[in-house]
C-alpha cells in the first residue's frame, strides 16, 4: 500500500526494491536528486526514476547516466526443439572472432548509448564461429550469459508482502525466522485477521508478521502488539510504504506493562491555559510527550479491554 493515489508508480521518499541482472535485489531508500549505486552494473540519478512504473526493466546508457524501458532479460529467449548437439563444438577462446580490445570498444560503445545491449550481443554471436552448432538451449544460455555481463539493466520492483517475505526469504531468512510466504499466508487465515478487526499479536520477526496483518486489516481496526524491551523492534514495517492511516492502527505495548496492576508513567497534563503560556520549544516539546504518553495509555488499555477477534 503506497502513500499515494497510485502504487504502480515510483514515489519519492520511498523503499523500493531493485532487481538485477544477476538475480540479486537491491532494497533503496530513493530520496530525490541522489545517486543510486547498483555496483557493476551502474548507478544513476534517482529523479530520472521517480513517477516510472514499477515492474519494467530499464537500461543505464549513455555519459550521463541516462535510463530508458528495456525487455527484461530474462523474458525475451524462446528455446524451440531442435536436432543439433554440443558434441563437436570447439569450446575455447579462439572461438570468438572478436579480439578482447574489438569487445572492449564495443562494450564502451554502450556506455556511451551509441550501441544498445541487444545489438552488441548480436555482433558477438554473429562473431562466434561455433554458435550454429550449439542446441537451442545452449544458445539461449550463450545469449542469457552476455546479456548478464554487456546489459545495465535493473527492475524496480514495488514492495509487498510477498516481494519483503521472498526478499528476506533469501538473503537474511534469520531475521523473519525462515518464514515462508505460503505459511505466512496460513497464519493470517488461520488467525482471522481482516478489516474492522481487533487483534493481538506477538510478533519475533522483527515486524513481518505485524506488517502482514497491517496489510490485510488495511487501516481498519485495531492492532495490539506486545513486544520485549521498551521498545519493538518491527524493522520490515519501514519497507512496506504504508500510509499514516495504517500505521495509526497499530498499538504497542512492552511485555513489562502487560500487568494491570503496573502503573503507567508519571505524566503532569497541563491546562490548557498552563499549555499556551509556554514558548514555543516548551510547547512543541509538551505536545510531544503528551502524544507519547496518550498513545502508551490508549495501547495498554486496548490490551486489558480483551475482546479480541484473533
Amino acid at each position: 500500500m503506497s502513500k499515494t493515489t497510485s502504487n504502480a508508480f515510483i514515489q519519492v521518499d520511498e523503499q523500493i526494491l531493485i532487481q538485477m541482472p544477476s538475480g540479486n535485489v537491491k532494497i533503496v531508500n530513493l530520496k530525490a536528486d541522489t545517486t543510486v549505486n547498483l555496483g557493476k552494473f551502474g548507478s544513476f540519478n534517482s529523479d530520472k526514476l521517480i513517477g516510472k512504473p514499477f515492474g519494467l526493466s530499464y537500461e543505464i546508457y549513455g555519459e550521463n547516466n541516462d535510463i530508458r524501458p528495456v525487455q527484461h532479460v530474462a523474458k525475451n529467449t524462446s528455446v524451440e526443439e531442435t536436432e543439433a548437439n554440443n558434441q563437436l563444438i570447439i569450446d575455447d577462446t579462439t572461438v570468438q572472432k572478436l579480439t578482447q580490445e574489438e569487445v572492449l570498444k564495443l562494450k564502451a560503445e554502450g556506455l556511451k548509448g551509441t550501441l544498445n545491449t541487444e545489438e552488441i550481443i548480436n555482433k558477438m554471436v554473429a562473431a562466434h564461429s561455433e554458435f550454429d552448432k550449439k542446441t537451442e538451449f545452449s544458445k539461449a544460455k550463450y545469449i542469457e550469459r552476455k546479456k548478464k555481463k554487456f546489459m545495465k539493466v535493473f527492475t524496480p520492483i514495488r514492495p509487498s508482502l510477498y516481494t519483503i517475505t521472498d526478499y528476506f526469504f533469501n538473503k537474511n531468512p534469520e531475521k523473519i525466522k525462515h518464514l515462508r510466504i505460503d505459511t505466512l499466508s496460513q497464519l493470517l487465515s488461520l488467525s482471522n485477521v481482516h478489516a474492522n478487526s481487533k487483534m493481538l499479536v506477538v510478533d519475533d520477526t522483527q515486524g513481518l508478521i505485524v506488517s502482514a496483518m497491517l496489510e490485510r486489516m488495511g487501516g481498519f481496526g485495531q492492532l495490539v502488539a506486545v513486544h520485549e524491551g521498551d521498545f519493538h523492534n518491527y524493522d520490515i514495517l519501514r519497507y512496506m510504504n504504508f500510509p499514516k492511516s495504517v500505521l495509526e492502527t497499530l498499538y504497542t505495548v512492552p511485555f513489562a506493562s502487560v500487568d494491570p496492576e503496573t502503573p503507567n508513567d508519571p505524566f503532569e497534563i497541563l491546562t490548557e491555559e498552563q499549555v499556551e503560556a509556554l514558548d514555543i520549544h516548551a510547547k512543541r516539546s509538551y505536545l510531544r510527550r503528551k502524544s507519547s504518553y496518550d498513545y502508551k495509555t490508549k495501547s495498554r488499555q486496548l490490551l486489558f479491554d480483551g475482546d479480541f477477534d484473533g
